[in-house]
């Protein structure tokens, strides 16, 4: 996102890993169901027609591969708040875009089932002005402590409506 004359960066990120923790649970576990069938079946005199170590090169692949496929999905997603806007952008090869400005931000909510509340990650829902509700809510999804990320939302927007939000202002964001 290219930022606009004027407009500051006030915060990037992407989803954080701690979001995805199940992803890596259940992939890691069916990741290691080779090495296992392999040492259940050595263990049973029974021959798979492979040494065992190249079961565990299997297994370590598979592991290796649910990271790469989660590290790409997260970093493939990114939040961005700038001093006038919001924007979310997701993809790599097939892109979406979707933005607004903080001044058509009506609701800040957030979310967080207690796993996320005790992983510090959760959600936060921008409700926006003016658009059909299929379309007037931005969510960052997953992003590391939610809370503070709403803080500094209040925070530009407030100095937007003192009028400080003009970088070249004192005072400004």
């Amino acid at each position: 996102m290219e930022l606009l004359s004027g407009e500051e960066l006030v915060w990037r990120g992407h989803p954080s890993w701690r979001a995805h923790l199940g992803w890596y649970v259940v992939g890691i576990a069916v990741a290691l169901v080779p090495v296992t069938i392999a040492g259940l079946l050595k263990a049973n005199d029974k021959g798979t027609g492979l040494d065992y170590w190249q079961w565990i090169l299997i297994s370590l692949g598979l592991v290796v591969l649910v990271i790469v496929i989660d590290a790409v999905r997260r970093l493939s997603t990114t939040y961005t708040i700038t001093s006038r806007r919001l924007h979310i952008r997701r993809g790599i090869l097939r892109r979406s875009d979707q933005s607004t400005h903080l001044d058509r931000v009506q609701n800040l909510n957030t979310r967080q089932s207690l796993a996320q509340r005790l992983l510090a990650v959760g959600a936060v829902d921008f409700d926006t002005a003016g658009t059909e509700a299929a379309e007037s809510s931005f969510s960052f999804l997953g992003v590391s402590r939610p809370l503070s990320l709403v803080h500094r939302v209040e925070l530009v927007r407030d100095r937007q409506v003192s009028g400080t939000s003009d970088p070249t202002r004192p005072g400004g964001v």
